[in-house]
Order: C-alpha cells, then sequence, then structure tokens
C-alpha cells in the first residue's frame, strides 16, 4: 500500500525538479490528483537538447556558385538605339535595299520586250515580216494572173489549132496577160529569197520546204512557157507551130500547179 502512495509522489517531485516540471508547476495539483488514479504506462520523454547543440548551425552555407566568364554575343546589327539614325518603324519609310512593289501587270507588249532583243536582230525579224506579207500578198495576185493567162492561152489554142477559124485576136491579151504575171512571179521570188533570215534553222521537211519546192518547179516552169510561147509564135504558119503551142500549153498546166500547190502548202 505504501508502495503505491510513494511512486507517484516520487514521480511528482522528479517532474518539479525537472526544467518541464517546473513548467507544468501551476499544474501540479491536477497531477497530484491524477496520481491517485491507477497509473498508466508513459513513453520516455526525450532530453531536451544541450546548449551546444541549439547554438550549432543549421545548416552548412552553401559554396558560392561560380559563374563560366563568358561574354555575351554582340550583335552583328547595330541596334536601333545605339547608333541614333531613324529605322523602318521611327521613319516610317522603307529602306531603300527592299524591293519596290510598285510595278503595272498591263504593261504593254512592245514596253516589255524592249531590251530583251539585240537591235539588230530585231531589226531584221521586223525586216522578214514586212517583205513576207508582200511576198504572201503579191504571190497571190501573181497566182490570179497566171490562171487568167492559161484561160486565154487555152482559147486562143482552140481557135488556132482546132478548127476555130485561126483568129489570133486574143493573142494579145494572153501575151500581155503572160509578161504581168512574169513580173509579178520575178517579184515575189525575189521578196522571198532576200528577206532575212537571221535565226538558224537546222533542215526539216516541212510545209516551207515543200513550198520552195513547188515554187521552184514552178519557176523552171514559167521559163520553160517563156523559151515555148516565143518559139510558137516565130513558127507562125510551119509544121512545128501546133508542137511548140501544144507543149507551151502542157507546161503552162503544169506550172499554173505547181503554184497552187505552193500556195496550199502554205495557207493549210
Amino acid at each position: 500500500m505504501m508502495t503505491r502512495v510513494i511512486s507517484p509522489l516520487l514521480a511528482v517531485l522528479l517532474l518539479a525538479a525537472s526544467p518541464a516540471g517546473a513548467a507544468l508547476a501551476p499544474d501540479a495539483p491536477v497531477l497530484v490528483a491524477a496520481a491517485k488514479r491507477k497509473p498508466t504506462k508513459r513513453k520516455p520523454v526525450p532530453p531536451p537538447p544541450s546548449p551546444s547543440q541549439e547554438t550549432a548551425p543549421a545548416a552548412t552555407p552553401a559554396a558560392p556558385q561560380v559563374t563560366p566568364d563568358v561574354t555575351p554575343p554582340v550583335s552583328a546589327t547595330p541596334e536601333s538605339g545605339s547608333t541614333g539614325a531613324p529605322t523602318k518603324q521611327d521613319s516610317g519609310t522603307p529602306p531603300s535595299s527592299e524591293p519596290s512593289l510598285d510595278f503595272d501587270l498591263l504593261t504593254p507588249e512592245a514596253e516589255a520586250s524592249a531590251g530583251l532583243l539585240d537591235p539588230n536582230l530585231q531589226k531584221d525579224l521586223e525586216t522578214r515580216r514586212t517583205m513576207l506579207k508582200l511576198h504572201q500578198g503579191l504571190g497571190l495576185a501573181m497566182a490570179g494572173g497566171l490562171t487568167a493567162a492559161t484561160v486565154l492561152g487555152q482559147i486562143q489554142f482552140n481557135e488556132s489549132f482546132r478548127g476555130g477559124g485561126d483568129d489570133r485576136t486574143l493573142l494579145a491579151w494572153h501575151r500581155g496577160v503572160v509578161i504581168g504575171t512574169s513580173l509579178l512571179f520575178a517579184t515575189v521570188g525575189t521578196l522571198g529569197l532576200l528577206a532575212p533570215d537571221p535565226v538558224e534553222r537546222a533542215f526539216q521537211w516541212d510545209t516551207v520546204t515543200f513550198h520552195k519546192i513547188f515554187m521552184s518547179l514552178a519557176t523552171a516552169g514559167m521559163i520553160a512557157q517563156a523559151v515555148l510561147g516565143i518559139l510558137a509564135t516565130h513558127s507562125y504558119g510551119e509544121l512545128q507551130e501546133p508542137k511548140y503551142a501544144t507543149a507551151h500549153q502542157v507546161v503552162g498546166y503544169a506550172t499554173l500547179g505547181c503554184v497552187a500547190a505552193g500556195i496550199v502548202t502554205l495557207t493549210f
């Protein structure tokens, strides 16, 4: 019985002697009253930290950070504030180095192609274009005259050699049309041959090549017609006259056919 009473008292005295007990001194009566109850198991209270531990630094100071000695990159272009020169934002005008967007999509063809060709080459091309237009127009007129000369020659041939009374009234008309057609033929051929061709072209079998072949045959036919017509006229009343006249007629149709073929090759 005494042990039960002394044990709580000793515990109270020990607590009172300790720093924690001094802090709980005002509550001592409560603890004394609680000591009369059945004791319970208490966990051991850890001892307070020593003064040396309280004054120790909480953590070692971190080592000073060493930054690498690297200089920042210098911009290749100077900033607007450093030079003091007006920039695009300051002045409001674009720099002269930027391309201009002021252009006209409806530029005339003559102005657009100016300076793209050699002046001499362009001049030769314009001359060739003009001469070939004349060549084409006079060629059609020559073809019409050759057709008229062939018709008159056929009528005169029928009257002279096929029982038409040997009337020579159309012979002068036929001769005049032939002379005019021959002059046109020579002019047309000259324009075609003398037209400048500054662009080199490889040979190929095209419409122009066939046109040249047919017109070369027509040239030979025109020359042959002139020779045969002169022989037929000088053989008037002789046995050789019908032969020359017939050959003149055949060559005339052949020449007209070559001229027509030459025109068709360029037209179609």
